[in-house]
């Protein structure tokens, strides 16, 4: 049982650094808001965009897959309501306007232990 949690670690670890590694690739920065890499996301060439009128209301689906990283992005208008980012079938990023509105402006920080320097 230890070595399969071990082998699960392991695996987390190396998907949250390929995400680092690829998040730092598109935004240029170490470190990153959830707005900046919204913005990212959007101007990238490859990203696939689908906009639905609903009830009046304008929605944004933004898709990306650079290598074996996932991203996605649902905006209404100009507001963020949902980025997630995966690599490696891991969750790396989640981001719900109705859960994490105050985390808006902060920088996404992954955690030390699972970062190789």
């Amino acid at each position: 049982m230890d070595g399969i949690l071990r082998n699960l670690a392991n695996t987390l670890s190396h998907a949250v650094d390929y995400a680092k590694e690829k998040i730092t690739a598109i935004t240029g920065s170490t470190s990153v808001t959830i707005v900046e890499l919204s913005e990212q996301i959007i101007n990238q060439p490859e990203t696939k965009l689908i906009r639905k009128n609903l009830l009046g209301i304008s929605f944004s689906f933004y898709h990306l897959q650079k290598e074996d990283v996932t991203y996605y992005l649902e905006m209404k208008s100009s507001q963020i309501l949902q980025l997630d980012v995966q690599a490696h079938n891991h969750t790396i990023v989640s981001y719900r306007s109705y859960r994490d509105l105050s985390s808006l402006p902060t920088a996404i920080r992954f955690p030390k232990n699972l970062l190789s320097e």
